[in-house]
């Protein structure tokens, strides 16, 4: 497994009952880190209660607010190097709702 920060983890507070389209829109929302952190991101997965419910790749477009801090619509791009993940739990606790991690620090066994 890579030790390389390149997982963007987008936590999300519960799950809705929502289509697939639904959750990637939340998916692309407003998150509070700096762009310049996602230079070498390469995939996003996101978290419900540590349940990994989805998995993309970032694309190269996304908007970012200065005032705010913020970045928003992600370019998410199906995947499915990560969706073997799905269903799964990982043992992921931070407060902060978009954070970076590796592969190995994420789905360490």
């Amino acid at each position: 497994m890579d030790d390389k920060k390149n997982i963007l983890v987008i936590k999300l507070s519960k799950e809705h009952d929502e289509s697939d389209k639904a959750l990637k829109d939340r998916v692309t929302g407003k998150w509070k880190i700096s762009p310049k952190r996602l230079d070498d991101v390469e995939f996003v997965v996101v978290l419900i209660l540590q349940e990994v419910v989805a998995t993309y790749r970032l694309g190269d477009e996304f908007k970012y607010n200065r005032s705010t801090g913020r970045v928003e619509d992600l370019e998410l791009i199906e995947d499915d190097t990560y969706q073997k993940y799905i269903g799964q739990f990982v043992d992921y606790k931070t407060s902060n709702p978009a954070t970076l991690s590796s592969e190995s620090n994420l789905f360490a066994q």
